[in-house]
């Protein structure tokens, strides 16, 4: 069994056409740390079978492959991250999103922090559109000067989506992301509110302009999103308890 699985939430945004997607996969297949699988956590994407045979046939280091379960019209990011946790086969489990670019020692410096009381997160920095165009047209070495595509805004603590880190045993006592969430936004500082509350040591990466996780820009519907975030806000304001999704998470009871 790999020692970690990389999970991605999805839908209808992996494309193996895309410069956002080809960058994705050749940053997860680039990684010096080499004991870990990419599962796609998919919600019911129209291009599913392309999906499937793309990810199981890739051929690279990194093992892949996808795992499906339909959601409603809205994106619903904490449940899908769920499905990706509940049908990990590693020791750990970390979340991301799709339109991420790693660092090629990313995973090794997550690793080399997890363990089974601890929660690892990232700082995330985000590409603005024009310098993302200029790296897919292999402007910078990403792979060999990682300091030359560190350009752009750095999010806040409170804006820790880009990655989560437990081992199994931590997703299991919190019953993974709180599901009410819709859309995204928040669901992340929920998880990591609880994390504490469970008394799980909180470590982060890329907090002193190390960082090695980018995020691409893409379009967004932004009245909608902006519509789940303020719902999503009022949830976060009601945290009690370290333990949420009481009757099963992630598609399983």
């Amino acid at each position: 069994m790999p020692k970690l699985t990389m999970t991605a939430s999805n839908r209808d945004r992996f494309d193996p056409n895309s410069n956002a997607t080809k960058w994705f996969i050749k940053s997860v297949q680039w990684q010096t740390y080499k004991d870990f699988e990419l599962l796609i956590a998919d919600g019911g994407s129209k291009n599913y079978e392309e999906m499937k045979d793309y990810l199981e046939n890739y051929g690279g280091d990194i093992p892949m492959r996808i795992v499906q379960l339909p959601i409603g019209e809205a994106f619903e990011r904490a449940r899908l991250n769920n499905v990706g946790v509940r049908n990990a086969l590693g020791e750990y489990a970390m979340t991301t999103d799709v339109d991420m670019v790693f660092g090629k020692n990313f995973v090794d410096t997550l690793m080399g922090l997890a363990s089974p009381d601890s929660m690892v997160e990232s700082r995330t920095l985000y590409w603005k559109r024009p310098f993302a165009q200029r790296v897919y047209k292999d402007e910078f070495d990403l792979y060999n000067d990682i300091d030359s595509v560190r350009r752009g805004r750095i999010k806040k603590r409170t804006s820790a989506g880009g990655c989560q880190c437990m081992h199994m045993d931590g997703w299991n006592k919190l019953h993974g992301f709180d599901e009410n969430y819709i859309g995204w936004g928040s669901e992340d500082f929920d998880l990591l509110t609880r994390a504490k509350r469970a008394r799980l040591h909180i470590k982060w990466m890329g907090e002193h302009g190390d960082v090695e996780l980018f995020h691409q820009p893409h379009a967004k519907n932004i009245k909608e999103d902006l519509e789940y975030q303020e719902e999503n806000k009022k949830l976060l304001a009601r945290i009690r308890h370290y333990r949420v999704n009481p009757n099963g998470w992630g598609g399983k009871e």
